[in-house]
C-alpha cells in the first residue's frame, strides 16, 4: 500500500514538473524579439526608443508562423553609425517575420524589412537611399514571463546621391522581453558591430540600443 502511494506521489510530482517546464517553454506564446511570431490573426504594436532613434512597428499574424506589417522610423543617427554626423531622418519599411523552428525550449526565426530612407542635414542635399535588412533570431523562453534572444542583423543599405555607395553593417547581440501582462511586454534590444562602406573600405562602429513596449491589441 505504502509503495503504491509513493508511486502515485512520484508520478504526480513528475506530471507537475513536466507541466511547469512546458509552461516555461511556451512562455506567453507570442514575441516581437525572438523567432516566434505574434500569433495567427493577432495584432501587435511595438514602440522602441533609443539609438539610433524612435520606431513604431505594427504587426499582424498572417499565420501561426508568419507576421506581416510595417515600421516607421525617425532617426537622429544615420543607420546607427556612431561616427557619422547627427542627421535627422526617416525610414518607411515593410516587415516580414517568419518562425522557422520551435522546439518549445528554443526557437529560431528570421525577418526582412525593406524600405526607402531619407536623411536631412542643413546645407546638404538630402541623403536618399534604400535599405534591405535581414536578421536571424534565436529565442529562449527562460520563464513564463521572460524571453531571451540572441541575434545576427545584416541591415544592408545603399544611397543614390552624395557620391553613391552601399553600407554593409554586421551586428550581433541580444535582448530581453519581459511580459508585465499576457498582452503587454517590455523589451530591450542591443546589437553592435562594424558597418563597412564599400566606396571607401572604411568600417565604422554601428550600434543598435533600444528599449520598447509591445502591446497585443
Amino acid at each position: 500500500m505504502r509503495r503504491g502511494v509513493s508511486l502515485c506521489a512520484l508520478l504526480a510530482a513528475l506530471v507537475f514538473h513536466g507541466s511547469e517546464a512546458a509552461a516555461q517553454a511556451r512562455g506567453q506564446g507570442w514575441s516581437v524579439l525572438t523567432g516566434r511570431t505574434v500569433g495567427s490573426n493577432d495584432n501587435v504594436v511595438h514602440v522602441q526608443v533609443g539609438w539610433p532613434g524612435v520606431s513604431v512597428a505594427l504587426l499582424h499574424g498572417m499565420t501561426p508562423k508568419v507576421d506581416l506589417g510595417g515600421i516607421f522610423n525617425f532617426n537622429y543617427g544615420i543607420e546607427g553609425d556612431v561616427n557619422a554626423d547627427i542627421e535627422p531622418g526617416i525610414k518607411m519599411q515593410m516587415l516580414l517575420r517568419m518562425l522557422l523552428v520551435d522546439s518549445g525550449r528554443l526557437n529560431f526565426g528570421m525577418w526582412f524589412a525593406p524600405g526607402p530612407l531619407f536623411y536631412f542635414r542643413s546645407g546638404y542635399r538630402a541623403l536618399i537611399g534604400f535599405t534591405t535588412p535581414i536578421g536571424f533570431e534565436f529565442g529562449i523562453p527562460v520563464s513564463p514571463s521572460a524571453n531571451v534572444n540572441l541575434g545576427l542583423d545584416l541591415p544592408f543599405w545603399f544611397y543614390f546621391n552624395r557620391g553613391n555607395g552601399a553600407v554593409i553593417p554586421i551586428l550581433m547581440g541580444g535582448g530581453v522581453e519581459y511580459f508585465v501582462e499576457h498582452n503587454l511586454a517590455v523589451t530591450f534590444n542591443l546589437k553592435m558591430g562594424p558597418a563597412i562602406y564599400t566606396n571607401s573600405g572604411v568600417a565604422d562602429f554601428d550600434l543598435l540600443a533600444l528599449m520598447g513596449i509591445a502591446v497585443k491589441l
